[in-house]
């Protein structure tokens, strides 16, 4: 008999479904919706660093997703289980009901009320003062993410909102992460004492810790804001791995997906986590899971580090990606964000003039596909030009630093600019600027003990860019091995679904058995290897010096 499971991924810009056949990892169905009001731009404010989703994108698209891949299963009465990953740290305020503010009426076009996506960086005030309090205790709180807490974590997202909106501040009872809410959602919470958190979020971003017993103490949140309390005492510290039952499918979903009420609903995890299990992390493998940010994800076996925390590490977590290992995030706060922002401040002038009343219909036709192609015509000239050792330098840190040594105000540098330099030397120096700052994060991994033996990239880029890829490989003087999943979070989460649901015993030999091999590698070119060497050099030097500034 078969067994089919469903994963789905929420990324940043859209959430994606995959039905997988468990006895062999094949993908029967997938199944991509964008969230409409964050197409739209709704709620953000980027000069401000805000960036707020809707939870109607999240259920208009979990809906879609997975009524369109069960409408294509052979059998919907063998879909086992149903697990999910998301971005994070992402979390909402919500009522006694467990549901988002935003919800209501009276908060449904307070962004305030709704999830504050992972790169949301209005907390930057709040970050430094509990980043200060954490290093105040020993051990360190935040040491499990670096010695510094982001303004991409939870408790300061939750503290910039409870002492800047006293209206939602009133009305919160406590606070979901994204993951946790699309698992509540399809379990049916109507309880905010019932949601059961993952362990991979609450580790990597919430400041819990078994070495102290769950969250810091109640004193150390007394320290940071008082205001903090509350929430504190109304969320639940108790957390499990992503390959346990968070419960079954609510009736009201199993209504609408035509499924049974047997089907077990996972705990939900982190998407850069998930990625690195359906592109079959090991020790000795470094997953890089490369899109609008980089997430670069390894293993080590418990007894490797014993106990030992490496500083400067965005997020290490025992029990964190496999079960039974210390699962590590590092990685780039910026990576297609950077191309993004490049593209957008080129692009400028074409949507001032598209946006203009007197620009007629065939005027914004033109005008859209010149900027729909812009990144494209950038790449081909960018791979034409010759390397040069003095060409245009640049930083990465368009959204502050991830890894070594976490930063969230740090910000980005160019050198070496003349008047005579062009858009595409600005782009290959952005280019560049990533493959430097990855070198450096892979470096830093080793330097610690961390076998980074192997190279396996997933996400958009690695699967969209060629140009990307190679010079990823050419800079790090490594191959770089891209995995053939096209889906990798979603099958993550399609792998941890396959455990919850008994079909397999153990997270690794569901790997074993699910996981697809790479598809494409990319080999350095050595004739390249001094150059990047001595730009390297200057790329590190570069970023001292902004760090100066």
């Amino acid at each position: 008999m078969k067994n089919y499971v469903i994963g789905i991924d929420y990324g940043t810009d859209s959430a994606r479904a995959v039905l997988v056949d468990c006895s062999n990892g094949q993908t029967l169905s997938s199944s991509v919706e964008c969230y409409p009001r964050w197409a739209k731009g709704l709620y953000c404010d980027a000069p401000t660093q805000q960036f707020r989703q809707h939870p109607l994108d999240y259920l208009e698209c979990l809906e879609k997703v997975l009524s369109s891949v069960i409408s294509e299963c052979p059998d919907p009465s063998a879909i086992r289980a149903i697990s999910v990953d998301t971005t994070g740290s992402t979390p909402c305020f919500v009522g006694a009901d467990a549901r988002p503010l935003s919800l209501l009426e009276e908060f449904s076009q307070d962004p305030d009320a709704m999830f504050v996506l992972w790169k949301d960086h209005s907390a930057a005030k709040e970050s430094e003062l509990i980043t200060r309090l954490c290093a105040e205790h020993e051990p360190n709180y935040a040491c499990h993410t670096g010695n510094d807490y982001s303004p991409e974590c939870f408790w300061t997202k939750v503290l910039h909102i409870l002492r800047t909106n006293p209206k939602v501040r009133d009305a919160a009872v406590s606070v979901i992460e994204e993951c946790d809410f699309i698992t509540a959602t399809l379990t049916g919470v109507k309880d905010y004492r019932d949601i059961k958190p993952g362990h991979c979020a609450a580790g990597a971003k919430h400041l819990w810790a078994q070495e102290w017993g769950g969250f810091p103490p109640e004193e150390f949140f007394r320290s940071v804001d008082p205001i903090l309390l509350p929430i504190l005492h109304n969320l639940n510290s108790d957390n499990r791995t992503c390959d346990q039952v968070a419960g079954h499918l609510c009736p009201q979903w199993a209504e609408i997906l035509g499924l049974s009420t047997d089907v077990v609903i996972g705990y939900g995890n982190i998407d850069s986590h998930s990625g690195a299990v359906g592109a079959g992390i090991t020790d000795g493998t470094i997953v890089m899971n490369i899109g609008t940010s980089a997430c670069y994800m390894a293993v080590v076996p418990k007894e490797k580090l014993g106990g030992r925390i490496i500083d400067g590490v965005f997020g290490q977590v025992d029990d964190g990606i496999l079960p039974g290992m210390v699962g590590f995030e590092a990685g780039l706060s910026a990576f297609g964000d950077a191309f993004a922002w490049l593209k957008k401040t080129l692009c400028w002038p074409m949507a001032s003039l598209a946006a203009s009343p007197d620009c007629t219909p065939e005027m914004e036709a033109v005008l859209k596909k010149a900027q729909d192609e812009l990144l494209v015509r950038l790449t081909e000239q960018a791979q034409a030009l010759p390397l040069s050792l003095d060409a245009p330098l640049a930083t990465d840190h368009l959204n502050g630093r991830r890894t070594p040594s976490p930063d969230g105000s740090l910000s980005a540098g160019f050198a070496g600019l003349r008047i005579t330099t062009s858009a595409p030397e600005l782009f290959r120096a952005i280019v560049e600027a990533v493959c430097f700052a990855s070198r450096r994060v892979i470096d830093y991994l080793e330097e610690n003990g961390v076998d980074c033996s192997r190279l396996v990239a997933v996400g958009g880029i690695s699967q969209k860019s060629p140009y990307v890829m190679q010079t990823l490989a050419d800079v790090m003087g490594r191959r770089v091995e891209v995995s053939a999943c096209k889906d990798s979070c979603a099958m993550g989460a399609a792998v941890y679904a396959s455990v919850a649901g008994g079909v397999w015993p153990d997270v690794v030999t569901a790997q074993k058995n699910m996981c697809a091999l790479s598809a494409r590698e990319y080999t350095p070119d050595e004739s390249k290897k001094e150059i990047y060497d001595q730009r390297y050099a200057r790329y590190k030097a570069l970023v001292t010096f902004c760090e100066q500034l």
